[in-house]
C-alpha cells in the first residue's frame, strides 16, 4: 500500500493531504463500554484486532475456516494465524484493504498478512503491545478521535461517560420500541419509578433520556429492519403495552405498539435536540444454526428487501406534523437499490432556514467499501445536497476500525478530484477543500 493508495489524480492527492489531518468525529459505533470504563490495555493482537470484529469472522467462515478458529476454543495465536491465511483470498474485498491499513496504523508499515508471515506478525505485534501502552486512551489519541459515540441501551450503566472528554453514548433504542416485561423491570430499577401503564413507561423513558443528555448524548439509533411497517396510532396502544409487558401480545399488535413508541421517541429526540439515526434494511435472521453457535452479532446477517417507502414517509410525516417537528435525521440504507430513494427524501422534509434536516448516512455494513461509498456519494450528490452529508462513521466494535475514516477520505478525495479534473466542477481547489472540511469534520461536529 502506497501513500497514494486509492488516489488517482493530482487534485485527489492534494485534497487528501488536507483531509488526512482532520480530527475524527465518530458518531456511531459499537465499542465496548466495559473496555472504555477500565481504559483497557491491549497486550495481545488477537484481542485487539480479531476478537471484536465479526466482519473478519464472517470472511473466515466463507473461506472454510472451522469455527474452532473463529469463535471456538482455539487459542488467540491459532486464530490469528488462520486469519492471516485468509487475507490473501480476499482480493477485492474491503477487509483486504482494512487489514493492511489496521496493521500499518499500529506497526508503521504496510504488510499483507499471509500464511508465510503469520508467525512473525504475531510475534512482532505482541512485542509492540508489550513495549508500548496501547490502551483505549492511546488508541483514541493516535487516530485523532475528537469525539466517539458508542451505542448504549437506555438501561445500561452510563456512568462510564461522566467526565470522559470526547466520549458520549449514542442511545440504541431498539429495546425501547420492542418493550417487554424484562425491559420494563430494568427501566423501573434504573429510574426508581414504578411502571404499570404506558404513561408510566413514557415518563420513565423521558427521565432516562435526561440522564443520557447529562452525560453528553447527542444521538439516538433505531434499526428499521427488513419488513418494517408503520401503523398510525389508533388509540389502543395502552392496552397493547399491558399485553407486551405480560408477554401476550400478537405480532400485528406488536407492530402497532412499536410504531407508537418510535413516534413518541422521535418527538422526544426533537425536543431535546438528539440526532435520530435510522438504520434501514437489514435481514438479521438467516442461519439459526450460526446464530446459536456464534451469537446475534456473529457476522451472518443479510441485506433485506427495498424499504417500504410508504411506511417510512408516513412515519416521518407524522413526526414532522407534530408540535416538536422532525429531529435531525440520518437515514442509513443497507440495500443499494434504496440509495436514490433515500437521497431524494432529503428534499421532502425541511425546516425553514435549516439545512440538512434529513440526510443520507454513509455507506453502511455490507456497502462499506469503495463501490458502496462511491455509489452513496454519487446518489447524494445528484439526488440530494452533498455539502449536507454528515460524514463517515465506523459502526464497528474494533478500535482499529478508525482506519475506515482514512479509507473513506481517500475515496471521497478521489471522487471529488476526478470530477474537478474532468471539468465538472467550476470552482477552485480552495473551494474543494472547504467541501472536504465539511464532509470529513464540520458537519458531524455540528451535530454534537
Amino acid at each position: 500500500m502506497t501513500d497514494n493508495f486509492l488516489l488517482t489524480t493530482k487534485t485527489a492527492k492534494e485534497l487528501y493531504a488536507y483531509a488526512k489531518a482532520l480530527p475524527i468525529i465518530d458518531y456511531h459505533n459499537h465499542l465496548s463500554l466495559a473496555d472504555i470504563k477500565e481504559n483497557k490495555r491491549f497486550t495481545d493482537i488477537y484481542d485487539l484486532w480479531l476478537a471484536p470484529d465479526p466482519y473478519k469472522h464472517r470472511a473466515m467462515r466463507m473461506c472454510g475456516v472451522p469455527e474452532k478458529y473463529i469463535t471456538g476454543d482455539a487459542d488467540g495465536k491459532e486464530k490469528f494465524i488462520k486469519w492471516c491465511e485468509t487475507v490473501p483470498k480476499l482480493l477485492g474485498n474491503p477487509l483486504y484493504h482494512w487489514s493492511v491499513m489496521e496493521l500499518c496504523a499500529m506497526l508503521g508499515k504496510a504488510v499483507v498478512p499471509s500464511a508465510r508471515n503469520a508467525e512473525d506478525l504475531y510475534r512482532e505485534c505482541n512485542e509492540y503491545l508489550s513495549e508500548n501502552v496501547v490502551d483505549v486512551k492511546y488508541l483514541l489519541e493516535v487516530f485523532n478521535v475528537e469525539f466517539a459515540s458508542p451505542c448504549a441501551s437506555l438501561t445500561d450503566d452510563i456512568s462510564v461517560f461522566k467526565d470522559k472528554s470526547g466520549l458520549a453514548p449514542s442511545l440504541r433504542g431498539d429495546d425501547i420500541v420492542s418493550v417487554n416485561g424484562d425491559f420494563t423491570k430494568k427501566l423501573s430499577d434504573v429510574t426508581g419509578m414504578e411502571i404499570r401503564t404506558l404513561c408510566d413507561f413514557e415518563r420513565a423513558v423521558k427521565k432516562r433520556l435526561c440522564d443520557f443528555e447529562e452525560v453528553g448524548c447527542r444521538y439516538s439509533d433505531h434499526a428499521l429492519d427488513n419488513g418494517f411497517t408503520y401503523h398510525a396510532d389508533d388509540g389502543s396502544n395502552a392496552d397493547r403495552f399491558t399485553d407486551a409487558v405480560l408477554g401476550s401480545i400478537t405480532d400485528t399488535d406488536r407492530e402497532k405498539l412499536s410504531s407508537y413508541i418510535l413516534t413518541f421517541l422521535a418527538k422526544e429526540y426533537s425536543r431535546i435536540g438528539f440526532t435520530m439515526q435510522l438504520h434501514i434494511g437489514a435481514q438479521r435472521y438467516t442461519s439459526t444454526r450460526l446464530r446459536k453457535q456464534a451469537g446475534a452479532v456473529g457476522g451472518f446477517a443479510a441485506i433485506g428487501n427495498s424499504v417500504d417507502i410508504k411506511s417510512l414517509t408516513i412515519f416521518l410525516d407524522v413526526v414532522d406534523m407534530s408540535e416538536s417537528g422532525l429531529p435531525k435525521t440520518i437515514l442509513f440504507t443497507l440495500n443499494p437499490a434504496d440509495n436514490a430513494l433515500i437521497s431524494v427524501l432529503s428534499g421532502s422534509y425541511s425546516k425553514d432556514g435549516m439545512p440538512g434536516i434529513i440526510t443520507q448516512g454513509p455507506a453502511w455494513w455490507w456497502c462499506d467499501h469503495k463501490k458502496g461509498i462511491t455509489d452513496m456519494l454519487e446518489n447524494t450528490e445528484v439526488f440530494g445536497v452533498l455539502s449536507n452529508f454528515v460524514g463517515m462513521t465506523t459502526d464497528s466494535r474494533s478500535f482499529l476500525s478508525f482506519v475506515r475514516h482514512d479509507y473513506f477520505r481517500r475515496i471521497l478525495c478521489d471522487c471529488i478530484g476526478q470530477r474537478y479534473e474532468s471539468g465538472e466542477y467550476f470552482c477552485g481547489v480552495d473551494a474543494l477543500k472547504d467541501m472536504i472540511f465539511k464532509l470529513c469534520y464540520l458537519n458531524a461536529k455540528e451535530t454534537i
